[in-house]
């Protein structure tokens, strides 16, 4: 079952989504906190020229404590529908002079603190009969013949009035911030929409292509998708070059089988009528052409192999010793191993890589080199060596060389040297350069002085991202 993945529009709009939604409660608790202050300071003022205006009533005459109550003062705070006011007079000392006695206390300054001004109420929170009340507090210093110290005005309001000034700030910032919210998370989605619609182009237009065209997307597309696109025009690129070599390689097959082939009919339709004499030759024809189509058909299949596990890169660890040893007793018939030196100073040489690959581009090398390189002193050179990085695996004989105009191109598939008589596919070299290039080395032909090729391999100690 294809696991559910969720939509780029999906992941960002949840995204943005989660972060208005934090923005927004964010705002709200502001809000909040601000239509309580904001409250707090408007009913504060209130509440701080009621005991302001108790206190300057203060007055001592015959050595009492007189007040007299400016009862407007209160009224203003008593204006609020079920709001109730508390007060009371106390001092000097901790007598009530008038008012409630029972309202709660609060810490009276000490030492230097106890110097406060007429207008520097204090303020604090308390439960009194059942409900949250705040009070102010403000002291004024008495020094009159016959009475000195401290009176303290203490002033009290519940929270009512409060409290619904407070909601209706706070409603009435709900609002923009809600439609600001909708409006913002609307302009997201529409923009969301807006910035895919380059993809949604560049799908509609892949998804309406015929099979084999592979032409680039030429769509424009903002700079965050670009790579994206040349990815994918990368990829139809190597695509293309995949199938058209692919094409001329099933072309080139079909005619190199083709030859052979019809020298097998055209011989078997001859030797029906021929002579014993030339029956044999035509059977002999026969066998020589069945051989050439037989070798054309490995080599093929090789062919295939190595480029399917090039891609594959299946990497195990080897050693580059055996494998001179296996392809030569393998590729090599037992008559000619004689014409086979192997000249090394290693005892053994550990490497990581696909030993079918390079089994198989050694004894092509070693193949050729007998085949093509017709020898003077009857022998192929295979040398080994380890160098700074790696190995340099050689393969030299003495045959007629190949020109430098011509050493790319022998490279190619299906071509061979000038010259060459054997019979072949023009495979070998094809295969030898897919299978080093796999591990990440180099093929280099050189003529050698004197006459005849020198094949040199260079491979890495470990082909790049092996894992060791």
């Amino acid at each position: 079952m294809k696991p559910r993945v969720l939509s780029l529009r999906a992941r960002i709009a949840g995204m943005l989504g989660l972060l208005f939604l934090v923005g927004t409660l964010a705002l709200l608790f502001a809000a909040q906190a601000y239509g309580r202050l904001a409250a707090d300071k408007s009913y504060d003022r209130l509440l701080a020229g009621s005991a302001l205006s108790i206190a300057e009533t203060l007055s001592v005459d015959r050595g009492q404590l007189q007040v007299d109550l400016p009862y407007a003062a209160l009224e203003m705070l008593s204006a609020a529908p079920d709001d109730r006011v508390f007060y009371r007079v106390i001092g000097p000392g901790p007598s009530t002079i008038t008012g409630y006695d029972d309202l709660p206390g609060w810490q009276l300054p000490s030492g230097r603190d106890r110097r406060i001004a007429l207008d520097e109420a204090r303020f604090f929170d308390a439960d009194y009969r059942g409900e949250p009340v705040r009070f102010a507090v403000l002291g004024r210093e008495i020094a009159e013949p016959g009475m000195q110290g401290w009176v303290w005005v203490q002033v009290g309001h519940t929270r009512r009035a409060r409290d619904e000034l407070a909601r209706e700030l706070v409603l009435g910032a709900v609002a923009p911030i809600t439609l600001m919210t909708l409006l913002a998370i609307s302009v997201v989605m529409w923009g969301i929409a807006r910035a895919l619609r380059p993809l949604q182009r560049v799908g509609e237009d892949l998804t309406g292509r015929q099979p084999e065209d592979l032409q680039p997307v030429v769509e424009p597309v903002p700079l965050e998708i670009a790579p994206l696109i040349d990815a994918i025009n990368g990829f139809m690129r190597r695509l293309a070059g995949n199938i058209e070599a692919l094409r001329a390689f099933i072309g080139e097959a079909a005619h190199q089988m083709r030859t052979p082939l019809a020298s097998l009919y055209a011989q078997a339709h001859v030797a029906a009528d021929e002579d014993p004499e030339g029956l044999r030759r035509s059977i002999a024809a026969i066998e020589r052409n069945a051989a050439r189509l037989s070798r054309l058909l490995d080599q093929l299949l090789i062919d295939a192999t190595v480029m399917h596990r090039s891609d594959v890169r299946a990497f195990e660890p080897c050693d580059l010793l055996d494998l001179v040893h296996e392809a030569i007793n393998e590729g090599v018939p037992h008559a000619r191993r004689r014409d086979v030196v192997i000249s090394t100073e290693l005892d053994q040489a550990p490497f990581v890589g696909d030993a079918l690959m390079l089994g198989e581009a050694l004894k092509n090398l070693i193949d050729n080199a007998l085949k093509y390189g017709s020898t003077v002193d009857g022998s192929v050179l295979v040398s080994i060596r380890a160098e700074e990085g790696g190995y340099v695996v050689t393969v030299a004989d003495r045959g007629p060389g190949i020109p430098e105009s011509r050493q790319a191109k022998v490279f190619e598939r299906f071509v061979r040297g000038d010259g060459v008589g054997s019979p072949g596919a023009g495979l070998g070299l094809a295969i030898v350069r897919r299978a080093i290039a796999s591990h990440g080395g180099e093929v280099v032909l050189a003529n050698r002085e004197g006459g005849g090729l020198e094949v040199t391999l260079r491979l890495p100690w470990r082909a790049e991202g092996v894992e060791s």
